[in-house]
């Protein structure tokens, strides 16, 4: 079942002798449950793509589907409620309210819609990811590492068509580096969630069962590793 399909995707900045051609001409598809990177030098285009796979930002042409809906024909509050319910977004930096609980932080997805959590799944995410013991806890009470679970749980919560990660391990050391890569793996294995990881690097592309290249504002490898 597809997810994410892209068919034809350009993004131009500028215009005249000062346009910019950030993406030419992207065809994707991701399937659910699949774990993807997407790997690019800086001013690859990777990022712009990122930016238009979270509905932050349109194409200049082209489409983006996402589990069946075309991001096209969403204005731009729409655009928010579907980034908040069908997109989780992890990043480099956490952006946890300093002042909401561990807890609260998580839930906060679904306070925003008034929803109440499934109290089953949101216990398979905290124990899953290693926090079940620092909900109550305030950001600056954690680890960084710590602080990276707790905003992957957040993205989690809604139980999102598709995952991105950002360069989820650029703010981190080795060590909650490799743990982030792990638990990444394990949303993926054990909450079967789909994921496309945005990196630079490619140790932690090597996580990922599908290699994707951009260079240029092209896709020019699409490995399948296993």
């Amino acid at each position: 079942m597809e997810i994410l399909k892209c068919e034809g995707v350009k993004k131009v900045y500028g215009s005249g002798d000062s346009q910019v051609v950030a993406l030419d001409g992207i065809d994707l598809t991701v399937s659910k449950g699949e774990f993807v990177a997407i790997i690019g030098a800086s001013g690859s285009g990777k990022s712009t793509l990122l930016h238009l796979l979270g509905s932050v930002d349109q194409p200049t042409a082209g489409k983006i589907i996402i589990d069946g809906t075309d991001l096209s024909g969403l204005n731009q509050t729409q655009a928010a409620i579907f980034r908040r319910r069908k997109v989780g977004l992890v990043y480099q930096f956490y952006n946890l309210i300093p002042t909401l609980t561990v807890r609260k932080n998580i839930l906060m997805p679904l306070a925003l819609d008034k929803k109440k959590p499934n109290q089953e799944y949101f216990d398979k995410v905290v124990n899953s990811l290693g926090i079940a013991d620092r909900l109550e806890a305030l950001p600056n009470q954690l680890s960084g590492g710590q602080q990276q679970r707790t905003a992957i749980a957040r993205s989690l919560i809604y139980r999102p068509a598709l995952l991105l990660a950002d360069e989820p391990t650029g703010n981190l050391d080795q060590k909650n580096s490799r743990e982030i890569l792990d638990l990444l793996k394990l949303s993926n294995r054990n909450l079967e969630q789909t994921i496309v990881l945005i990196t630079h690097d490619e140790k932690a592309a090597l996580e990922a069962e599908r290699i994707i290249t951009i260079a240029d504002g092209r896709i020019v490898r699409d490995e399948r590793r296993r």
